[in-house]
């Protein structure tokens, strides 16, 4: 029943960002194509979208591209590292990076090809201080400040994968605003506090 009650959680955020998309960005307006930068198994951003066909999905894991493809054969799907990424500079109109960039090994890279190929952006991660683990359905406030012995027989009782999340390196705020300095920076809360950044750049709506 927890873990349910997460996965609505999940689904309802996810949504969310879905909609601050269309509104501050107007990814449904665009008419050249978007980066789905590590879209994984296309559950986020291209499974809303009502034109998969102008999404370009990034994944660097075989079998989450499969099944992107396989749910969305529209889909323009290709196998690449989201920090050397095979792409001209400003190829896409608009680029998504939904919980991302604290997976890679080199955060800075990636921000930097971000910018390079990408005219407007959304990028969002998960803040790290949130006191429930946001990468695990794990509801036991402080996961992170429990010894590790304990961190494992959390996830094996909550049906957490406790090798995963101890790969995560959360981004700060602060290193956030230094990788993407022309950015705005917006905050989603939970339970009176911010459980997610986001950082949008919109260069249409700058324009004078």
């Amino acid at each position: 029943m927890l873990h349910q009650s997460f996965v609505l959680l999940r689904t309802f955020f996810r949504k969310q960002r879905y909609q601050k998309i269309v509104n501050d960005l107007q990814a449904e307006a665009i008419n050249g194509f978007i980066l789905d930068l590590g879209g994984g198994p296309a559950s986020f951003f291209a499974s809303q979208f009502p034109k998969p066909g102008r999404v370009v999905l990034v994944e660097i894991k075989k079998e989450e591209a499969r099944i992107a493809k396989e749910r969305l054969p529209n889909l323009h799907v290709v196998i690449a590292d989201g920090e050397q990424l095979p792409f001209a500079n400003a190829a896409f109109e608009l680029t998504i990076c939904n919980s991302v960039i604290e997976h890679v090994q080199h955060p800075a890279l990636l921000a930097q090809e971000i910018r390079r190929t990408s005219q407007n952006y959304f990028v969002q991660t998960p803040n790290g201080k949130f006191p429930v683990e946001p990468h695990s359905f794990i509801g036991i406030p402080f996961y992170r400040n429990l010894p590790p012995f304990l961190r494992k027989v959390a996830c094996r009782f909550m049906r957490g994968n406790y090798e995963y999340i101890e790969s995560v390196r959360y981004v700060t705020e602060e290193k956030l605003r230094r990788f993407f300095p022309e950015s705005t920076m917006y905050y989603e809360h939970a339970l009176g506090m911010v459980k997610s950044f986001y950082i949008t750049h919109h260069k249409t709506a700058e324009t004078p």
